[in-house]
């Protein structure tokens, strides 16, 4: 009799949760795709009713994650954010992907309270054809106090997730 009540119970309580979870994640404000590395969100702003997507990953130091959106859905440029936990100094960055010789400098715009550099690149652009062919990307920028960051980002799974991103 004992084991029967332990049973009803678990069973109860499981379904007690497994409810809960579907009616909170309906309510979530974000959807998340996963796009092996990388992983796509999509959220709709309550007073517009307008949906806007972005596509993200994380270094490999965990202290920096890189974003891309479309905030003008139809421009010809994408917005390109490299976030940090550390105080951003410098208002440029280099990256380099796949370790190729080539590095390239790109001055931007501090924003997130100087957590983050955001610069507006070309959907059709090089660095965008690059990245579909490339395996990792490294971003180098200056965080306070005088220490130049090397954050390192794999690229498996960015081409699925960049044409999600420009999908309707």
């Amino acid at each position: 009799m004992r084991r029967s009540l332990i049973r009803v119970h678990s069973l109860c309580g499981f379904m007690i949760i497994a409810i809960g979870l579907m009616v909170f994640s309906a309510n979530c404000p974000a959807e998340q795709i996963k796009f092996a590395d990388w992983v796509g969100t999509e959220e709709t702003d309550p007073a517009t009713n307008i949906k806007s997507r972005q596509i993200g990953t994380v270094a490999k130091d965990d202290i920096s994650t890189l974003w891309l959106s479309d905030p003008d859905a139809g421009g010809d440029n994408i917005e390109l954010t490299l976030k940090s936990e550390k105080k951003i100094a410098s208002v440029y960055f280099s990256y380099r992907i796949d370790k190729v010789d080539t590095l390239a400098i790109r001055s931007a715009v501090k924003g997130c309270e100087s957590n983050c550099l955001i610069d507006f690149v070309p959907k059709k652009g090089e660095l965008i054809k690059t990245m579909k062919k490339g395996l990792k990307i490294e971003f180098e920028y200056d965080s306070y106090p005088d220490i130049a960051r090397k954050s390192m980002f794999s690229l498996r799974g960015f081409s699925k997730a960049y044409r999600w991103l420009l999908s309707k």
